[in-house]
């Protein structure tokens, strides 16, 4: 019993201790960002993450507007970039569906892009989600050149009364 009581307080000794470091290496660490001259932002705006990730990638960007003079203008293919189900429940009409995730099984789709001269305008839901913006990054990488990431995505386009699919 004495041997049951004495391991219970090395348990409870070595829990506190565990404890204690944590909290002084959570401390020294906040304490360590607090006064580094590139902070780690406690809070981020991620709303213009994608659009300038975008730009240094050298893709076009277009707002609500750029993206409903290309679809009316009906020279552009509009990609969505989302998955299969949100493609299903609404798209904008004669948006074809590429979901990131699934890009090795659109391989041959893709190949007939690269060699084409038409604009493929790739929106996903909104300017948080960078699933367009990786399908944008993955298909200029394959060597198609006409690109343009509707940064507003689909969100707006409902938003705005635009026709779905």
């Amino acid at each position: 019993m004495r041997r049951l009581a004495s391991h219970l307080h090395q348990m409870k000794t070595t829990i506190r201790q565990i404890g204690l470091i944590l909290f002084v290496s959570g401390f020294l660490a906040v304490l360590a960002n607090t006064v580094h001259p590139r902070k780690i932002p406690w809070v981020q705006d991620w709303s213009h993450q994608v659009e300038s990730r975008a730009k240094d990638l050298r893709i076009r960007v277009v707002p609500f507007s750029g993206a409903k003079k290309l679809h009316a203008d009906e020279e552009a293919l509009f990609v969505d970039a989302r998955s299969e189900t949100d493609y299903t429940a609404g798209h904008i009409p004669d948006a074809v569906s590429l979901p990131f995730e699934a890009l090795d099984e659109h391989f041959e789709q893709i190949m007939e892009w690269t060699d084409s001269d038409q604009e493929l305008v790739v929106y996903c839901s909104n300017r948080e989600c960078d699933d367009a913006l990786l399908l944008s990054a993955e298909l200029k990488s394959m060597g198609v050149s006409n690109l343009t990431l509707f940064i507003d995505g689909f969100d707006s386009w409902k938003t705005f009364g635009e026709a779905v699919e």
